[in-house]
């Protein structure tokens, strides 16, 4: 017995036919399954259709009890929103990046890539988008930001740090030319006279070698002291090295020299006066005005002054 034929068309026919997916539920299956979330609201907030991800980003059981709410409920600041808005009106499309509040109470970051949906007449229709969850991003921005404070930090503590004389707290000679360079371009925009004052402390080196080091470290303080006290805040006041000091003071015209030297010498002399000194402090100054118009190399200024200085000295012998 022959078997009967059959055909490819035959065989074919025979099998159950499986109807294609639509393209709208294509489009739908997509959206559910998506790990971001996607939405669509009104511009008053209102819901319209929201995929599974996003009600789970939002503290939410699924997609119609996240649709009963409004998005307003969910930012952080209010204002975002106004702003959100705001830029849509003007472009079609818009990227940003902020917090929102899930509701359980908890925030996260999120950036929006958002497209408004307009009518004939140009009004906002609706709102489409895409939320992507950028927490852990941000965080690591945070920390990173709080290391780099907090380096910025050391470096600046570092900084003054090498800046700074360990035994009179004063500006070191690296610290003087660095405020002194800030110092001058000051004056220059003031239109005001700048003064350098070199002093030496005379006799130290006798002092620490018949009463010890430690006694002359003490004179050194106290020198310290003293110009902290006579002179301005502003002042730039430094211990240059040893027993040299410099004074950098800016002055209105009319105010020279004559007047900030008789405030360091009347406050070496209530120094002296002082029945708990046990050594009767002597210093030398040499003071030099300086026109900051007219500014070459602080360097050449402080040499200038030390001469002074010297000389002052030298007369005292």
């Amino acid at each position: 017995m022959t078997k009967p034929l059959t055909t490819k068309r035959a065989s074919a026919r025979r099998r159950p036919l499986v109807e294609p997916q639509s393209m709208g539920e294509r489009y739908r299956t997509l959206v559910e399954h998506l790990p971001v979330g996607v939405y669509r609201t009104t511009p008053d907030g209102a819901f319209v259709e929201a995929n599974p991800a996003l009600a789970r980003m939002l503290g939410c059981k699924n997609p119609p009890s996240l649709l009963r709410g409004n998005v307003k409920d969910f930012y952080v600041k209010r204002q975002d929103r106004s702003s959100h808005l705001k830029k849509l009106a003007v472009n079609p499309t818009y990227f940003t990046e902020f917090e929102l509040r899930r509701a359980d109470g908890r925030k996260f970051w999120v950036r929006d890539h958002c497209r408004a949906i307009k009518g004939p007449d140009g009004a906002v229709l609706h709102l489409d988008g895409i939320l992507v969850d950028i927490t852990e991003r941000k965080t690591a921005e945070r920390r990173l930001e709080r290391v780099l404070r907090e380096l910025r930090l050391t470096n600046e503590k570092l900084e003054s740090l090498t800046q700074s004389d360990e035994l009179t707290g004063l500006q070191n000679r690296r610290g003087f030319f660095t405020l002194g360079l800030q110092q001058m371009k000051i004056a220059k925009r003031l239109k005001k006279q700048i003064y350098l004052v070199f002093l030496d402390i005379d006799h130290l080196k006798h002092v620490n070698d018949t009463h010890g080091h430690p006694v002359g470290d003490q004179l050194l303080q106290n020198v310290a002291a003293i110009l902290k006290g006579t002179l301005r805040e502003s002042d730039v006041i430094a211990r240059i090295g040893g027993d040299e000091f410099a004074v950098l003071a800016m002055r209105s015209k009319g105010s020279g020299e004559r007047a900030l030297v008789s405030r360091i010498e009347a406050g070496v002399r209530a120094f002296r006066m002082s029945k708990l000194r046990r050594f009767r402090l002597s210093v030398s100054m040499g003071v030099v005005r300086i026109d900051p118009r007219k500014y070459s190399l602080l360097d050449d200024f402080l040499a200038h002054a030390d001469f002074l200085m010297y000389q002052q000295k030298r007369q005292k012998e």
